[in-house]
Formats: structure tokens, C-alpha cells, sequence
């Protein structure tokens, strides 16, 4: 079978990370005091250490929630960061995971972040003194939502219907005698370590394969979008080129946004949306070409060297 292309007249489809600035409000007037007992803004504070070149910094204020990975990653509710990103709750790693070790639940914290192309981070975080109760911030951490029945290895793919990057109609189940590898991505997501990080592994992934004399050749990836909206048949192709994509085993893709969530969410994939941004965790799945689930990776940790053989592996023939 080849790689699921345009065979189909395109079906019709209809749906980035949030904050409501009014829950925000309501937190720091509640716990913050009047005005005159509010943390000054970042911007006023004492001037950042210079940034190295090619570095873009951000001068933030967030409130702590927890420590994950090890306390590498601190998940940080910060403000909005204007021309940047919408306010959320995030997993930020730490640039130094000792500065974090005395803060605590709520704290409220000023701290640098600073972007690279392929990868960011946070350090010279101070207390403000101030105290937040975590109850009043926006419920869009995916560590704090009800467990989801989800899907597992060993379990069927159920079927979507999408639309890839030429306009045409695809569905999950046109990859069926294919090994298949997809995961989940907004072209706006400003984060390198998240989306940008998924298509470049994806990139790599497709050249160690192409590469191998010993892969098989019905392997395909798929990177779905959930930001229809914007993500349009036309900027997917324009993407899709830039990650330097070859259409015959990899493909960029979009659905509504309520089969999109729904389609996640049985996979544990978390979006919470407002004002054009999307809050969201990842997910990346490998499916046998019997439309059966081989291996779920759930972060950004795996390397493509990882997929790569996780797809080989999952194309070998049943016995």
C-alpha cells in the first residue's frame, strides 16, 4: 500500500495554550492585597543578567505549583507574556534545578525565561513573598484533571477522519498494512522543547529510516493538528515543506476540533484553548499495519533513534 495521499475529495472539518486574565485577576486581588501590597512587575525590577546571543529572554512572573521529572521541570502558572504567549500553566525546565528546591505550593515567583530555535529554560527565580492560593487560578493543568480511560498498547486504533496538507480527505484507518507513527502539534506553539521538538525528532526520525538498508519500507508519520482553525490546508503544506518532509512517509493532517479532542483524550492528550492559544501536553503513538497499538510515548524525552526502531519493530510481520 502506498503512503495515504489525495485519493479522497476533501471532507469538511471544523478546531491553542490558555488563561483567562479575569481568574487571574481574581487571584492576585484576592491573595495579593491592594495594589500597594503587589510584587512590582518584572519590567521594573533589577535588570537582567545579559542573555547570550542568539537567546531571547523574558523577564516572567508566575505562581509554583510543583516539581516534576526529577526536579529538572518546574509547572509554573505564569502571567501573560506579551508578543510571546498567552498565560498558562506550563512545565518549565530548570536551567539550575537547585534554585527551585526551597519554593513552595504557591509561591508567587519572578524568574528569566530564555528561548532558543531548540530548546528553552528558566533560572533567577525570587520569591516575591507573596502567597497564592492555587485553588483561584485557571483549571488547565492536565496533572490536576480527572483520570481518563485511555488507550493502551495492545488495543485497536479507532479511526479518524482528516484532512492532510494538500486539501484531500484521510483517514486513520488508509494506513492500515502500514507501521504508522503520529503525534500531536499546533504550527503556532511557541515553545521549541513542545510542537518544534516533536517535527524535528519526526525529520530525523524519517532520515535515520530512509537511511537504514535494513528498515523496512511501509512505515509512514503523521503529525495532526488540533488548531484547525488557523492551521489550514494551506500552512500545513507550507510547514510540512520547512520541516523538509517527504510526502511519501509523512504526511501533516487536521480534524474538527471536537473529533480532535475526542480522539485524544483517549490517549490522555489534555487542550485547553482561549484567545487563539492552546494549552496542551503531548502524546505519540506507533501503531502496527494490523491498526494495532505498539508503543505510546508520552513527553518529549524519547530520542527519534527510539522511534525509529520502535516503527521498524512495529512493521515486522505478525507471527
Amino acid at each position: 500500500m502506498n503512503q495515504p495521499h489525495t485519493s479522497r475529495q476533501p471532507r469538511s472539518s471544523t478546531r491553542t495554550w490558555p488563561f483567562p486574565s479575569a481568574w487571574l485577576l481574581l487571584g492576585l486581588v484576592v491573595l495579593g492585597g491592594g495594589c500597594e501590597k503587589r510584587a512590582p512587575s518584572p519590567q521594573t525590577e533589577e535588570a537582567l543578567a545579559p542573555s547570550m546571543p542568539g537567546v531571547r529572554t523574558f523577564a516572567v512572573r508566575g505562581v509554583f505549583k510543583r516539581l516534576e521529572d526529577e526536579g529538572r521541570t518546574a509547572i509554573i502558572f505564569h502571567e501573560e507574556i506579551p508578543d510571546f504567549m498567552m498565560a498558562m500553566t506550563m512545565p518549565l525546565p530548570l536551567k539550575n534545578p537547585p534554585d527551585a528546591a526551597n519554593l513552595e505550593p504557591g509561591d508567587q515567583i519572578t524568574f528569566r525565561l530564555s528561548v532558543t530555535e531548540d530548546a528553552d529554560w528558566i533560572d533567577q527565580i525570587l520569591k516575591t513573598g507573596v502567597k497564592i492560593d492555587l485553588a483561584t487560578l485557571p483549571h488547565d493543568d492536565p496533572g490536576e484533571w480527572e483520570d481518563v480511560v485511555q488507550l493502551e498498547p495492545g488495543d485497536s486504533l479507532p479511526d479518524l477522519a482528516l484532512t492532510n496538507q494538500f486539501g484531500g480527505a484521510l483517514a486513520l484507518e488508509d494506513y492500515r498494512g502500514r507501521a504508522l507513527a503520529f503525534t500531536f502539534f499546533f504550527t503556532r506553539c511557541p515553545l521549541p522543547d513542545y510542537c518544534p521538538r516533536m517535527s524535528r525528532h519526526f525529520a530525523a526520525t524519517q532520515e535515520l529510516l530512509k537511511a537504514r538498508t535494513d528498515a523496512p519500507t511501509n512505515w509512514s508519520l503523521l503529525s495532526i493538528s488540533f488548531d484547525p482553525e488557523f492551521d489550514t490546508p494551506m500552512v500545513l503544506k507550507g510547514y510540512a515543506a520547512a520541516q523538509g518532509c517527504d510526502t511519501n512517509h509523512w504526511l501533516f493532517a487536521t480534524a474538527g476540533e471536537a473529533e480532535i479532542e475526542a480522539f485524544g483524550r483517549q490517549f490522555d492528550l489534555i487542550l485547553v484553548r482561549e484567545k487563539g492559544s492552546i494549552s496542551h501536553n503531548l502524546r505519540t503513538v506507533v501503531v502496527d499495519p494490523a491498526g494495532q497499538i505498539t508503543t505510546i510515548l508520552p513527553d518529549n524525552k524519547w530520542a527519534p533513534e527510539a522511534l525509529a526502531e520502535a516503527l521498524i519493530e512495529a512493521a515486522k510481520p505478525a507471527h
